[in-house]
């Protein structure tokens, strides 16, 4: 008899380390929140905006986007070069460790090309990222106006 609840004080104990060790994962992770678009006309541009913050203890980076709401999707940063506005393509955003990085006008944002429908103030739409480590994170978006 003694040896049954050994064993099973034994399972008992890894069950409870199993659940302690998968709780610290679960809080080292990318959340994304307050995603936002900007309305746009079909076949114009618009761009997506949100807060990426990094739970992790290392460095993540943002390579990519999709969404079938247009034909291209391009991570951007617009910056004030010798007084003027210019945007660049970016190929990755690095987000360091336990820190948040917000994509907002006139800074880092997701550039929607040639929208397939128009964009209103009110509409919803799925914006996948892709992570170097994290993998994809699926989004919703609602669009507003400017903030």
């Amino acid at each position: 008899m003694s040896k049954k609840i050994l064993f099973l004080l034994s399972i008992l104990i890894l069950l409870l380390f199993s659940s302690c060790s998968q709780q610290n994962q679960s809080q080292e992770t990318i959340n994304i929140s307050s995603a936002w678009a900007r309305p746009a006309l079909a076949g114009n541009p618009s761009a997506v905006y949100f807060i990426i913050e990094n739970n992790t203890s290392s460095e993540e980076k943002l390579i990519s986007a999709e969404s079938s709401i247009s034909e291209f999707l391009e991570i951007h940063l617009s910056s004030n070069v010798d007084g003027t506005m210019k945007m660049m393509k970016q190929e990755f955003v690095e987000i360091k460790p336990n820190s948040k990085l917000e994509f907002k006008p006139m800074s880092y944002h997701i550039m929607l090309i040639n929208l397939k429908n128009d964009l209103n103030v009110g509409d919803e739409f799925e914006l996948n990222l892709n992570f170097e480590k994290s993998g994809t994170k699926e989004i919703i978006v609602e669009v507003k106006e400017n903030q």
